[in-house]
């Protein structure tokens, strides 16, 4: 049912609504809390390691390891740079 609304001319209130709802009776409703049964992490967890990761974790793990190769390459080379300085000032 839709709310009919009460609009007076001329005024600048905001209109007033008349809201006739009819109760519903439901069945088999006793007013306790409802406890839904929620699935536990682990649960949760390994569904995703048996569906979902399987698919994508060869190339996610490619991925990782071209990264990382990428972050060691400078990281190596300033070590080398940083022992070459050590060298030339233990020579002063």
């Amino acid at each position: 049912m839709k709310p009919t609304s009460l609009i007076v001319r001329g005024h600048a209130s905001f209109p007033l609504t008349d809201y006739n709802y009819n109760s519903v009776t439901i069945t088999g409703y006793r007013g306790q809390c409802a406890k839904p049964l929620a699935p536990s992490f682990r649960n949760i967890s390994r569904q995703y390691f048996q569906h979902e990761a399987r698919h994508d974790f060869v190339g996610e793990a490619v991925l990782f390891a071209m990264l990382v190769i990428a972050a060691a390459v400078p990281l190596v080379s300033g070590a080398y740079a940083v022992i070459d300085l050590c060298r030339a000032f233990s020579r002063l």
